[in-house]
């Protein structure tokens, strides 16, 4: 009788819930102990305000954390044990995963079969989210992921005033008619990469209703001949500023953007998965550049910045990368 009491508290206190690879995950009621792996799982938590209860790190969020705010504001997370490499196919220390005892693997654009084959060996659910393809800037998934997790980790309020900042960035986004050329150049992407790395769709553009003077049918960053970029020669250019190092400007020179200084800096947003603060904000840099808005983009990072991760961290991001501004 003593069993069968132990073993009904131990079933109330779970609850089944589908994840995004629609796995059913038994789920303890009360989580205090979290591991993140994968792109954007950690980020995702850090906006939730629960990186408190994480405990573990992968290898992969040390690297480049200048294009990472949510790492930027919280580097005691970098004090963590590590938990493996970390990646789409990341390579997990499982044992040092048990060793952690956490009660949940959040886990980010893993497989179902890497995702079942950690649960199985770890003894740990394993919830997969995701929120759009990797480097996409899709609000509506976004928010179906921040509001499932806020179910999961019991921070729903936190969810629900997400879902409001969202909609009140996109109330202040205004939709730009214009009959300029405008070339984005320097895409990152698995790396990064000069001028001629350019992405059809544009997730950035498109979120002010512009389209890329260079269009494909390829849906990822691609690379165009610098003879097509001198033929389309753009009226307005924006650099990934990741980009910056690798580009030869003198080379550039005779296109109608440099001539008339009409280049303009970005700040990288994808890197492991999409960072929506920056996504958001690198929008409201073109719609004050191409729809000649007045916007104050050093106190509105701040204040996307605060309310995403819980830290100003643009200053260093600005230090780093160059900012918001036009290049010379």
């Amino acid at each position: 009788m003593k069993r069968f009491l132990i073993l009904v508290l131990i079933v109330s206190a779970l609850f089944a819930k589908k994840d995004f690879l629609n796995r059913e995950v038994k789920i303890p009621k009360n989580i205090h102990k979290i591991v993140c792996i994968g792109p954007g799982a950690l980020r995702l938590v850090v906006y939730l305000q629960a990186q408190n209860r994480v405990v573990g790190i992968e290898e992969r969020e040390f690297k480049y954390i200048f294009a990472r705010p949510y790492i930027l504001a919280h580097k005691e997370l970098l004090k963590l044990p590590v938990i493996g490499m970390g990646g789409v196919y990341p390579n997990i220390n499982i044992e040092k995963i048990i060793s952690l005892k956490p009660d949940l693997i959040i886990a980010g654009y893993i497989t179902k079969k890497y995702a079942d084959y950690l649960q199985k060996k770890s003894e740990v659910p394993v919830f997969v989210v995701r929120y759009g393809p990797i480097g996409s800037f899709d609000d509506k998934k976004f928010l179906k992921a921040i509001k499932v997790l806020g179910e999961i980790l019991n921070k729903k309020e936190r969810a629900i005033e997400i879902s409001k900042y969202i909609e009140k960035l996109n109330s202040n986004l205004q939709k730009v008619t214009t009959n300029k050329k405008i070339y984005i150049g320097g895409v990152a992407f698995k790396g990064l990469h000069g001028l001629t790395s350019t992405i059809s769709d544009f997730p950035v553009f498109l979120k002010v209703g512009i389209k890329n003077a260079v269009t494909s049918k390829i849906k990822t960053p691609f690379f165009i001949n610098e003879e097509e970029l001198f033929r389309i020669n753009p009226d307005i250019i924006f650099i990934d500023e990741s980009a910056l190092g690798l580009i030869d400007f003198k080379k550039y020179q005779i296109l109608k953007a440099f001539r008339e200084k009409q280049v303009y800096g970005l700040l990288p947003y994808n890197n492991y998965a999409t960072n929506i603060d920056t996504a958001y904000l690198d929008s409201y840099y073109v719609l004050s550049v191409v729809g000649n808005k007045k916007i104050d983009m050093e106190k509105l990072s701040g204040e996307v910045y605060k309310f995403f991760v819980g830290k100003d961290v643009y200053e260093s991001m600005k230090k780093f990368f160059g900012g918001f501004k036009k290049i010379d």
